[in-house]
């Protein structure tokens, strides 16, 4: 009996203090989601030669600095003059170059919008620097070959 109290007890106690299953309200019809403090929150996918591809929330008005470090920044022998933009509302894709939100003054903002993407890809010469062991076992196999016909 008195184990019977103790949980009609602890019933009656959890009615004053409900359990929060999480802190953001999604909108019904909507691709945001406003957390207890007001702000507008996105989902954008982040990939490519970054260190950490996948997909973030972030607050509405990221800039792409902001975002990419989210990721983790690029890895070395990312092509920065080239980072594409899809836009999943549109489907349009939209390159910037990184030196134009580093040294200028007048660049344009870019506005993200629910689960847009931002794909970074590797340089040529990190392809070549990458892959120089390919060069390098091609040339053996036509010495090797070379060799073995002149026998």
């Amino acid at each position: 009996m008195e184990r019977l109290r103790f949980f009609y007890f602890f019933i009656v106690l959890s009615l004053f203090f409900p359990v929060k299953e999480n802190d953001y309200v999604i909108p019904s019809g909507e691709n945001y989601i406003i957390g207890e403090d007001g702000i507008k929150r996105i989902y954008i996918n982040i990939w490519g030669h970054v260190k950490r591809p996948g997909t973030y929330l972030v607050y509405e008005q990221i800039d792409i600095m902001t975002a990419l470090s989210i990721a983790g920044g690029p890895l070395d022998g990312a092509d920065l003059s080239k980072i594409q933009i899809i836009s999943k509302k549109n489907g349009s894709i939209k390159k910037i170059n990184i030196q134009d939100f580093l040294f200028e003054e007048n660049f344009e903002k870019i506005d993200f919008g629910p689960y847009d993407t931002i794909n970074i890809s590797p340089s040529t010469s990190y392809y070549i620097r990458d892959n120089a062991y390919l060069i390098n076992v091609l040339l053996q196999l036509l010495t090797l070959g070379v060799a073995i016909n002149n026998n």
